[in-house]
């Protein structure tokens, strides 16, 4: 009883909406638009954009950003920083250089030539020279006026390259153990593996010394008087082979001015190293901090257009499939372009209603559009279906009864029935999943594109409710009146009546009950195996999105004509193998000349080289380069006391008789910046290590590690997103319809789409989650919600009103590959629409279906073995025959009872 109270009052509720709009229809209309243009207007006149990089990603209250804030308070605005002691990717302009190759002598790319050293200072005087207005002083900055406003806080990595004892030194230049290059004379450095690569060569080189002595000779007969005799001879390494040179020029920052100012000139630089800079012995490889997501955002705008002209292409298809439907009387025709309207007013209604409380827009919104795009289009073409099935039913057969009139007040509560409740549902279904997501996430713009979704959604429901069903119920009427969809004049009565006729219904219903009378042995088998093959694709798809890794970076990110930033990062990944290094905090003061602590601090170091991630060939732990007797009673200054790799490592107090480490830091170092499962894994051991050792409050830190989590939860919160999206469609379709069966059947089928769509992707383009696609990965779940739902409720109709939508889409998405596209995102968008909608298509016209019938037989059998045997009486039999034929005549699919009767 209960079940049916609710069913009752869900009906009675459509029913008394439907009275509404067929009474106050125009109104409605009236007020949605006056109401979505407004808010329309708004976005146009209040509206800002903002621009948006990976730093959107950062979890802002993680481990890593707490860690960054003690290290901040504890060592203090750093000076003179070098690569290794940053806190952040700085803006910065790092430069490879290797020789050009000579056509005289083309195996010659040593760079220990004096002429090539030359040049590298002449390039180094040119950047210094480049300069770049400030608009609000106008005042003109180069590197040196920038460092000088900044405090001087900047550094040239590997200016050990650009002074005079290397220019000196270099053709017999002495290889030293400790990697670490200095002149004390002007306090310029370098480490060996940052300067000049992983591949440079040694050689042992033998230094006789001879000396003469006379006295020997004098007393030694027979030597030859014109022979020195030689005392000893000494050995020691030098650097023979130097293929590659690097210098970073960086600039710490202090305010947002500042940092616009340096990017400013990093970018004014990059520009002109890229497009004006020649030499005729050296080839440069230049990046900037900001390189990588100008390149990629600058080609993502230039190909938006295409991405414009595809969801085009898609309404135009869409809107023809569904004008062409049904007869020249009953053709919806512009109720397709009506529902274009109602997405421009919810788009509209939705930023507009964000720029009025001061919310700046981000550019991955258009994301958003899109998957809403696709949404709407799927609901008006579900509505225009069930409006061609449900008004067969009540057109004229003949002309017997041609004045019958068409009710809308029984079409139209039966086109509600059969729609809202569903969209109803899946609204609900998006809104609660991303207000779970965007609680729970911590990062800032996936909750800030989470709440945007739940707003998006739920204006686009209500104006689909308003706006597009006023456009309905007034399309409804021009039916009534007989009047033609796109004109005004009236058609004649017997106008539909002929025009059924020429219909193909009857061919089609023999199609139709030819297909039906399949051997039911061969139906169970064959949907049998279908369902079983589903399960298997569902298992095989859960494994493989398992095996998803994550990335930082990817040369496929790049477009094709990035050549020169492609060929700074092939630079990078084939002579460095060098990443970002890990410095591991002691923000206490405690016995540094204990042993034990000592011995503390070496393990720790020895575990992090151990790491297979890391590079074990460098460390910089201060108690191996300093005295720290001398440190801890010297009484000079810090700038004497420590060498330059060390001085911003310790933090010293001085008292009477000897000073106090509070706090100090030593490193190791990633091999790579891959960004990968090994990369994260080692993040996540250094944590373990530190959490492990006895050092008081030691933690690890690294400015990668930042990027790092934002992967790791890019990656949890996909899986977290698909977990939450089937297992609120299944609660939600339970409650609301009452069937559990149905829910059952509604999660397997979502399920198999999510993690099947991202299996393909991972399978045969290897998927990988980064920071490029993952705000598409997060939006992309929800596009064919509403099919699977209303497909499962009405699993024996007509799949045409959703076939047209996946087939329209298809069409445009083929037309979008004939364009030469190289942003890697619209890749991504491209494919993963593409499996979607393969398999959303195969779920729907056979997965469905299949699961469909087995259950159906099974309790059909059940119910059969559960009723006693009854006696043999036609006249009993024949009744119940009838009753079931009219049944399923009833609800056969594309059938129709009045040509029956």
């Amino acid at each position: 009883m209960g079940i049916i109270s609710v069913q009752e009052k869900t009906n009675k509720f459509w029913d008394n909406y439907s009275k509404f709009l067929i009474r106050f229809s125009w109104i409605i209309l009236i007020l949605s638009l006056i109401i979505t243009v407004g808010l329309t207007i708004c976005l146009l006149c209040l509206i800002q954009i903002r621009p948006f990089d990976q730093t959107d990603f950062i979890v802002r209250n993680g481990r890593a950003s707490k860690n960054a804030q003690l290290i901040n308070k504890v060592f203090g605005s750093d000076k003179d920083v070098r690569t290794h002691q940053q806190m952040d990717l700085y803006p910065a302009l790092d430069v490879i250089i290797k020789r050009k190759i000579n056509h005289e002598n083309i195996n010659e790319t040593n760079m220990l030539n004096n002429q090539i050293i030359e040049e590298i200072r002449s390039l180094d005087k040119l950047i210094h020279s480049i300069q770049i207005n400030d608009v609000n002083n106008s005042k003109q900055y180069n590197y040196t006026s920038l460092c000088a406003i900044i405090n001087r806080a900047c550094m040239i990595d590997g200016n050990y390259l650009l002074s005079d004892k290397f220019h000196k030194d270099a053709l017999n230049l002495r290889y030293v153990e400790s990697g670490i290059y200095f002149d004390s004379l002007t306090g310029a450095n370098g480490l060996a593996s940052f300067i000049f690569g992983k591949d440079f060569k040694i050689i042992n080189a033998t230094l006789p010394e001879v000396d003469y002595d006379e006295e020997e000779e004098e007393e030694e007969v027979g030597e030859p008087e014109d022979l020195p005799v030689v005392k000893h001879t000494s050995s020691e390494k030098t650097i023979s082979y130097v293929p590659i040179f690097r210098i970073r020029y960086s600039l710490n920052i202090s305010n947002d001015h500042m940092r616009h100012l340096s990017t400013q000139w990093e970018r004014e630089v990059l520009h002109y190293l890229n497009e004006k800079y020649q030499s005729n012995l050296i080839e440069i490889s230049p990046s900037t901090s900001t390189a990588i997501t100008d390149t990629v955002g600058k080609q993502a705008r230039d190909e938006g257009p295409f991405m414009a002209i595809m969801l085009l292409i898609f309404f135009i298809f869409v809107g023809f499939f569904i004008s062409i439907q049904g007869n020249f009387h009953t053709s919806v025709g512009y109720l397709s372009i009506c529902g274009v309207l109602n997405l421009a007013l919810a788009t509209g209604a939705t930023f507009g209603l964000l720029s009025v409380f001061k919310i700046q827009i981000i550019e991955p919104m258009a994301l958003i559009i899109f998957v809403v795009a696709i949404i709407e289009s799927m609901r008006i073409s579900i509505v225009c279906g069930e409006y061609h099935q449900i008004i067969k039913e009540y057109l004229p057969v003949s002309s017997i009864n041609v004045s019958t009139k068409i009710d809308i007040e029984k079409i139209l509560p039966s086109i509600i029935k059969s729609t809202r409740p569903y969209f109803l549902s899946s609204t609900l279904i998006i809104m609660i999943t991303y207000v779970i997501m965007s609680i729970i996430s911590p990062m800032s713009c996936t909750r800030y594109l989470g709440l945007t979704i739940v707003l998006y959604i739920f204006i686009e429901y209500i104006t689909h409710c308003t706006f597009f069903a006023s456009c309905l119920v007034i399309t409804l009427k021009r039916i009534k009146s007989r009047r033609h969809c796109l004109l005004c004049h009236q058609l004649p009565n017997d106008y539909y009546i002929k025009d059924r006729r020429k219909s193909l219904s009857k061919t089609l219903n023999k199609q139709v009950t030819t297909l039906t009378n399949v051997d039911p042995i061969f139906k169970k088998i064959f949907t049998g195996f279908l369902c079983l093959l589903s399960v298997i694709f569902i298992i095989c798809s859960i494994w493989l999105i398992s095996s998803i890794d994550t990335r930082l970076y990817e040369d496929k990110f790049l477009p094709k004509n990035a050549s020169t930033l492609k060929s700074y990062m092939r630079a990078h990944f084939e002579n460095y193998d060098i990443g970002p290094v890990i410095m591991f905090v002691i923000p206490k003061p405690m016995n540094y000349e204990n042993k034990k602590n000592q011995l503390l601090i070496h393990n720790l170091v020895a575990q992090c080289l151990n790491e297979t991630a890391m590079n074990n060939k460098f460390k910089l732990v201060w108690l191996e380069q300093e005295d720290l007797n001398d440190v801890l009673t010297s009484r000079n200054p810090l700038s004497v006391r420590l060498t330059p790799y060390s001085q911003n490592d310790l933090v010293i107090s001085d008292k009477k008789n000897r000073s106090v480490i509070k706090a100090s830091r030593f490193f190791c170092q990633y091999r790579s910046t891959k960004g990968d499962r090994n990369d994260l894994q080692a993040m996540y051991n250094m944590y373990t290590y530190a959490e492990q050792s006895s050092l008081p409050s030691i933690f690890p830190y690294s400015f990668i590690f930042l990027h790092y989590e934002s992967l790791a939860q890019i990656r949890r919160e996909v899986y977290l997103l698909t977990i939450f999206t089937v297992t609120t469609t299944f609660l939600i379709t339970f409650v609301i319809f009452l069937s559990f069966g149905k829910a059952l059947l509604i999660f397997t089928n979502l399920l198999a789409l999510l993690t099947g769509s991202l299996a393909c992707l991972y399978l045969f383009h290897n998927l990988t989650f980064n920071f490029a696609n993952s705000l598409w990965l997060f939006v992309i779940p929800v596009i064919f919600l509403d099919t699977l739902i209303h497909a499962s409720f009405n699993i024996t109709k007509s799949k045409w009103k959703y076939n047209r939508v996946i087939l329209s889409l298809l069409i445009s998405l083929c037309i979008f590959s004939l364009f030469s596209i190289e942003t890697y995102i619209y890749h991504v968008i491209r494919q993963s629409l593409i499996y979607q909608s393969i398999i959303c298509f195969i779920l729907i016209n056979f997965i469905l279906p299949s699961w469909y019938y087995i259950i159906e037989t099974v309790l059909k059998k059940n119910k059969n073995d559960r009723q006693p045997v009854p006696t043999e009486n036609p006249d009993v039999i024949q009744p119940v025959v009838a009753g079931t034929e009219i049944q399923n005549l009833v609800y056969e699919p594309n059938g129709n009872m009045n040509n029956s009767v």
